[in-house]
């Protein structure tokens, strides 16, 4: 197992694992990076003069830093009127001016559709899923982050709100001038994660790409992204349910607290302006011990402490790594945790922003 991810731990676990990235080498084209179709995503491409003005109504990231070539991609949610999460989205350029392509999860994208004509209203814009374009996640795990020190949160308290929390630059190469047939850029989430690349059929990042490029499956991508810690739609964030900022959208850059008014603003920055977020998604890792089979694990499982009181909830799990949202405090003061009888450990990613009175030095938890 790499430094990216915890060490190896004995059968005693260390709970709250420290993940150290002191590396600062970002890129390197000598590695062997690894290309995953991601066939449980889809783009819905939105088109028209105004086209930028009507997602800014909707979306909790500024669509303008796409407008004004600030960045190429943004992350960000689209909420209900109660501020609870309908769906997240990865949104970037078109091919098309006043064009823009609306990454979403597979199984919501009739209902992705509805939502946008619903507030279309009698703008002159075209909505409607390109099936032909294909996405895929390009990555590899020996990427590293270094956190700058300027990056803190509010306060001292662990899952403090992130003020910074909407677009920020990359420090990956860009590649999206490579070709007119495909889009690539980096992940506007976070820099471990690598590329973002899309294309119509027949073009791949093996091929389209100046890198050594690998096909994996699904599952490997899926696997990395629960090592890191990063949720992505409706199986993971429960559609109608979920609150951005427990799923770590102002880290992930996913939401501006600067930008106008947007459907859902209200509750998501009442609860920024507590400074306070009690839970949070966080990565787990089941921890496999001699005679102990592997139970049966459902999302929602509640996952126990040592005095049997639950801590948070199960919300997916890939081999033997997952993502569960858990209450900081008692997780991190748990000296055992269990879930349906399996022992697992948690650790706090490293590209999350240090607290306010945490250590500069990269690593540090």
């Amino acid at each position: 197992m790499s430094s990216v991810w915890p060490p190896r731990l004995p059968n005693v676990c260390r709970l709250w694992s420290t993940c150290s990235i002191r590396s600062t080498r970002l890129f390197s084209t000598e590695e062997r990076w690894r290309s995953a179709q991601l066939t449980h995503r889809t783009v819905i491409r939105v088109s028209g003069n105004e086209s930028a003005t009507f997602l800014q109504g909707l979306i909790t990231n500024d669509i303008n830093s796409l407008v004004d070539k600030e960045t190429n991609s943004l992350h960000c949610m689209f909420l209900n009127t109660g501020g609870r999460v309908l769906f997240d989205s990865i949104i970037s350029p078109g091919f098309e001016p006043n064009e823009f392509m609306v990454e979403v999860d597979s199984g919501l994208a009739k209902t992705v559709i509805k939502h946008l004509n619903m507030y279309k209203v009698r703008r002159k814009l075209q909505i409607e899923a390109l099936k032909n374009l294909n996405i895929y996640a390009v990555y590899h795990d020996k990427l590293s982050v270094n956190t700058s020190p300027a990056h803190q949160t509010q306060s001292d308290v662990i899952g403090s709100t992130f003020c910074d929390g909407g677009t920020r630059g990359s420090q990956l190469p860009d590649f999206s001038g490579q070709s007119e047939a495909v889009m690539c850029h980096p992940d506007p989430r976070v820099d471990l994660l690598g590329y973002r690349f899309l294309s119509s059929e027949g073009d791949t990042p093996e091929s389209a790409l100046s890198l050594n490029v690998e096909n994996v499956s699904l599952d490997d991508y899926t696997e990395y992204r629960f090592k890191l810690g990063v949720p992505e739609g409706a199986q993971e964030i429960l559609p109608a349910k979920a609150l951005p900022l427990e799923y770590n959208m102002d880290y992930l850059h996913g939401v501006s607290f600067h930008k106008g008014c947007y459907i859902g603003q209200e509750l998501t920055a009442r609860t920024h302006h507590t400074g306070v977020i009690r839970k949070r998604i966080l990565p787990i890792q089941f921890l496999e011990k001699s005679g102990q089979s592997q139970p049966s694990l459902e999302p929602d499982t509640s996952i126990l402490n040592e005095s049997g009181k639950s801590v948070g909830k199960l919300r997916r799990v890939s081999a033997n790594y997952g993502l569960a949202l858990l209450r900081l405090k008692e997780t991190l003061s748990a000296t055992e945790l269990t879930c349906n009888g399996a022992t697992l450990c948690t650790w706090r990613p490293a590209w999350w922003p240090k607290e306010k009175s945490q250590s500069a030095e990269d690593g540090s938890c």
